[in-house]
Parts: C-alpha cells; structure tokens; sequence
C-alpha cells in the first residue's frame, strides 16, 4: 500500500511536471506566434514589404511605360517634324538676317464629281470623300494644293550679298531679281518642281543664315527613301546606329550619308523623276485626284489564289464582294484600269507614282497615319504575316478589317502589292506597298518593287484611279 501510494505520488507528480512544461510551451508557442505574426506583417506591409515592394514594382512599371510612350511620341513627334517641315514654313527672326521660308497653295473645299457618279460617304475631305459609280465602284478623293509656290521673304539690317535657292538634288533654282539686292528681298512665285528638301541660303556681311524646306504635299514623287537616312529612324528600326542600317543596305563601312543621298537624288533624278504623267496638268487644276477604296476585284472565275488570268472575262472592279484580282501583268492591269471607263469627261488608269505617294502623304498630314507607320513598319494597318489583328497569313478580300482602313480607303499597306504605272528604268515597272506574304517592317505601305511589266504573281494587283 505504501508502495503504491509512493507510486501514485510520483505520477502525480510526473503530471504536474508535464502540465507545468505545457503551460509554459503553449505561452512560448503563443509568444513566437506573435513574433512571427509581426515579422510576417512587417514583411507584407511594412517600409520594405511584400504590398510595398509590389506597389514599387507597380509604379516603376508604370513610369516605364510612360517614359516608353513618351519616348515613342517624341520619336513620332520628331519624324512628323522631319518629314513635314513644320508644316511647310520655316520663319527665323533671329540675328541681323530675318528669313520668312514657306509653300503655299490653294485648298479645294468641295471635291469635283465625275459624271454617273454620287456622293455617297465622308463628308469632310480631310477624312475621306467616297464617290460611287451605278455599279457600286467607290473611289476617294485626295486632295492636293493647287498653285503651289515657293515663298521667299529676306530683310537685313545691311545690304543682302547674295541668296540662292537649291531643289532637293542640289541644283540651283533660278531666281528672279537678284542682281541689285538691297536690304529686302522678296519671291513669291517659285514653282517646286519635287517633293523634298529645299535649301535657301542668305549672306549679309559676315553672316549667312541656311534654312531648309521640306515639301511633301505636291503631286510628285517622293524619295522616301532619304527618310530612312537618320540615326532616330535606324534606332526605330532596330539597329544601334545609322551605319549599322546602312551597311545592312548593302554600303561599305564609312559611307558618308551626303553620299548616298545624292545618289538617290541622281536615281530619281535620271530614272524614276523623268516618268511622264499626262495627269498631272489635271491634278493641278482640279485640287486633287480620286482613287479606288477598294483593291481591284472581278465578279467570274476562280478564287484569286487559283486564278490565272484566262480564267476571267469581266471588267476590272473595286467592289469588294468580288474575288481579288492578282495573277496579272503590269501591262493588262493599265489596260484593264484604262478600260474601266472610256466616256464621261475622266480618265481612268493605274496610279502614278505620283498619285502613290500623294496619297500616303496627305494621310501622314491629316494624322491618319504616323510616318513611323508608313515607312518603317506598316503592320498594324495592313494584312502581313506578321499583323495584329487579321490571325492569318493568307489575302483577305480587300476591305473586311477595319484596322486597314484610313481615311476610307483600304488596303495601301499589305494584302497586295499593286502595280503603278512609275518606271524604274526604260524596261521595269514599279510595285507599291506590302503583300501578305511579308512582315510589315519588310515592306511598308511605302516600299517600292520593281518588275518586268509581264510578270504576274499571287501577292501582285492593282487599284485603278480616276483623272478628271
């Protein structure tokens, strides 16, 4: 009995020692719970936490894409400068020589319509005045400036010296009254006779003040090629440095830039400027041309990827419930678009090389278009490989995405390349824009190709103009 109470006893005491050691782990277990508790909330919430950090991350990610928008605005900004000329005026106040530089020209406000044709969308012709023959034929008018001149105003605080006026391949223009300068010097009646860099420079004593001009809004070529020629556009494009993109076009190392300008300047010049263009009298005097909404389509035959063009006996169109009219020739596409209509008082053809780059022009000028999007990577407004919106790599019937539409038309970038009637040389013609084959950074809205006049492929077709 004893025993056993001694026993009893030292279980009851084993208990107490173990209800003690569990009172005292539970009031530990409680105390590192709340230093834990307060760790884990410092770390969430506190200066360097988990909300503080990520709210960090959030901002930084924030001001990234800010600094990155307003890098791409600036970019734009500067292109928009660059290729405009400030809006087509140069005025410099500064120093003893003060500079008034500018084009002018008269503005249409009421688009002429050709006979069996209707207004029929587009009220303003900043955004797109669409006509509409009986047939459904939609066609939009761009306007150019009628009467464009050159305008030159100089006053000096001394007696003027000397002033000239160089076209963009370097050669001088002829001015009037210059051979007894005085202290003021005005010419408001020089006809531009290219779209690109004009250069005046005046000399007073020991000053000489250089401005330049860049004209883009004349029917007339343009050398979009010079565009690409900036460290800001190579840097756009991916390279590091405008002489890593040249040497990408094929030019040794240290290739000056005035270089290979001037030898564009001469293509155009030799080549491409000595195109005739019968309509140009008509632009001149009209304010403007018309051209198809709508890539060239056909109403009979097979699915344009199968056609050829023995497979087809209707007259070209710009409807866009027909099939897309590729597989021709650059010779049967100008007789096709000089066909389309034969009476009436206007002409109707190919578009000139002229008319090309009139149009994406005016779209650069009305915001449209950015120049970014039209020289160096036109996918998000044409049907490429690569696009943004289309999910295929196949033609698309002309007019079925809104994203290829500006200015109501549709399809200058991508889906096809269309033939003008520009000549590269006495024996090739020229293509424009991309095709669905090709990225739009390969070939944008302002890519030039040129071809046999025979030839005739699956990413080639046509739109037709309308001359008045």
């Amino acid at each position: 009995m004893k025993d056993q109470n001694k026993k009893y006893l030292n279980i009851k005491k084993i208990k107490k020692q173990v209800k003690g050691i569990t009172l005292i782990a539970l009031v530990v277990t409680i105390i590192v719970l709340l230093i834990l508790a307060g760790v884990a909330l410092n770390l969430t919430i506190g200066q360097n936490g988990v909300f503080q950090r990520a709210q960090d991350a959030a901002n930084t990610w924030r001001n990234a894409e800010t600094n990155e928008q307003s890098a791409l605005n600036d970019l734009s900004s500067w292109m928009d400068q660059y290729l405009n000329g400030n809006g087509g005026s140069v005025e410099d106040n500064q120093g003893a020589i003060k500079v008034s530089f500018k084009i002018e020209g008269e503005k249409v406000t009421t688009p002429p319509e050709p006979s069996g044709f209707t207004h029929v969308d587009g009220t303003e012709i900043n955004s797109g005045y669409v006509i509409q023959d009986g047939d459904g034929n939609q066609f939009v008018w761009v306007p150019v400036d009628k009467n464009q001149k050159i305008k030159i105003n100089v006053t000096s605080e001394a007696k003027i010296d000397s002033i000239s006026l160089k076209d963009p391949y370097g050669d001088d223009i002829t001015l009037a009254d210059t051979d007894n300068l005085g202290t003021t010097y005005s010419n408001e009646n020089i006809e531009p006779n290219i779209n690109g860099t004009y250069m005046l420079t005046v000399t007073s004593g020991e000053e000489t003040k250089t401005k330049e001009l860049n004209v883009t809004s004349l029917y007339a070529l343009r050398m979009w090629d010079l565009d690409m020629l900036t460290e800001e556009i190579a840097q756009a494009m991916g390279y590091e440095n405008l002489d890593q993109l040249m040497q990408d076009m094929g030019m040794p190392a240290g290739t000056k830039v005035e270089d290979i300008k001037n030898m564009i300047y001469q293509e155009y010049k030799q080549g491409r400027v000595s195109n005739t263009d019968e309509n140009k009298e008509s632009v001149d005097e009209n304010g403007g041309f018309y051209i198809a909404r709508y890539e060239a389509s056909y109403l009979d035959g097979k699915p344009a990827s199968k056609a050829s063009t023995s497979t087809r006996t209707s007259s070209s169109t710009t409807l866009t419930n027909g099939m897309l009219w590729n597989y021709i020739s650059q010779t049967e596409a100008l007789s096709k678009a000089n066909s389309m209509y034969t009476n009436g008082g206007f002409t109707s053809s190919l578009p000139t090389g002229a008319a090309w780059d009139r149009t994406l022009a005016w779209l650069e000028e009305t915001g449209a278009v950015t120049p970014l999007k039209i020289l160096v990577d036109s996918k998000t407004w044409g049907n490429y490989a690569d696009d943004t919106f289309s999910n295929t790599e196949e033609l698309i019937n002309t007019g079925n995405f809104d994203q290829t539409e500006k200015n109501n038309i549709y399809d200058l970038a991508g889906n096809l390349e269309e033939w003008t009637t520009e000549s590269y040389s006495s024996a090739l013609r020229v293509s424009r824009g991309g095709n669905y084959h090709s990225s739009g950074s390969q070939h944008p809205a302002s890519n030039r190709h040129h071809f046999n006049p025979s030839v005739a492929s699956d990413d080639i077709g046509f739109r037709v103009a309308l001359y008045l």
